[in-house]
C-alpha cells in the first residue's frame, strides 16, 4: 500500500513544532514526520500513556530532556520513548522521524507538569 505524502495531515500544534501524520490502516503502529525548531511541549512535560514511540533524526539537531536523564541527539541516532516516559525536546532545525506503537492517538497523549 503506498501513502502520497500529499495525503499527509499538517498539523502545527505550537509555532515550534510542524507534524506531518501518515494515515497507516493499522492499530499496530503509526508513523509521522516533525520539525521541531525550538521547545516541544512549549512548557512541562509530555507523556504517551499507551504507546512506546522512536525518534530518528532525519536532520537538525537537538537534546531529549527526559525523566531519564538530558541525550543529545543529531542526524542518524534514535531515541526510543519508553511507555508512559516523561519529556520534552528542544530542537535546532530538527527533522525527525516518528514511529509509535501501537499506533499513536490524541486521547492517550498527556502533557505532565
Amino acid at each position: 500500500m503506498k501513502i502520497f505524502s500529499s495525503e499527509s495531515k499538517e498539523l502545527h500544534p505550537i509555532a515550534s513544532t510542524t507534524i506531518w501524520e501518515y494515515d497507516i490502516p493499522s492499530e499496530a503502529l503509526s508513523f509521522a514526520k516533525a520539525h521541531i525548531n525550538g521547545r516541544y511541549p512549549e512548557k512541562g512535560m509530555v507523556m504517551n500513556s499507551e504507546c512506546e514511540e522512536i525518534y530518528f533524526v532525519m536532520s537538525g539537531s537537538g537534546v531529549v530532556h527526559s525523566e531519564k536523564g538530558d541525550y543529545p541527539i543529531i542526524q542518524g541516532d534514535i531515541y526510543h520513548f519508553e511507555k508512559g516516559e516523561k519529556y520534552w525536546t528542544e530542537g535546532s532545525d530538527l527533522e525527525l522521524i516518528l514511529v509509535n506503537s501501537p499506533a499513536w492517538t490524541p486521547e492517550q497523549a498527556k502533557s505532565v507538569e
